[in-house]
């Protein structure tokens, strides 16, 4: 099974850019959760990035407009986490759920919880 992280931004360096102004300069209108929580001002925080590399499923992260192309009848609310394996694509965490969490502490203990892991 694959985990695939799928951000509500676009890729780019002029999207990237913005995105991290608006998420410093009005982190409450900013659209992705998933960035929010996982990424700082120089990149992918430290916690995240340790907690990853600890699971060991394949993981690939996707921009909205990548996911869109490889995924073209798929509307699903973004930010998500989706698994991909022999039954294709399934909702792993919801947009609705990431957004219910009110911290990076609290996705690592859903995706934990999904994974069947022991929370740290």
């Amino acid at each position: 099974m694959k985990l695939i992280l799928v951000y509500n931004a676009n890729d780019g360096l002029f999207n990237s850019i913005t995105d991290t102004v608006h998420k410093v300069m009005s982190p409450s209108t900013y659209e992705c959760r998933l960035c929010q929580f996982t990424y700082g001002m120089t990149g992918m925080l430290k916690k995240w990035r340790g907690f990853l590399s600890g699971i060991s499923h394949e993981k690939e992260f996707l921009h909205r407009n990548e996911f869109s192309k490889r995924f073209p009848n798929n509307d699903t609310q973004l930010p998500a986490i989706f698994t991909e394996g022999p039954d294709g694509l399934q909702t792993f965490v919801s947009a609705e759920e990431m957004n219910a969490c009110s911290d990076l502490d609290e996705l690592i203990s859903l995706v934990n919880d999904r994974l069947g892991l022991k929370s740290v």
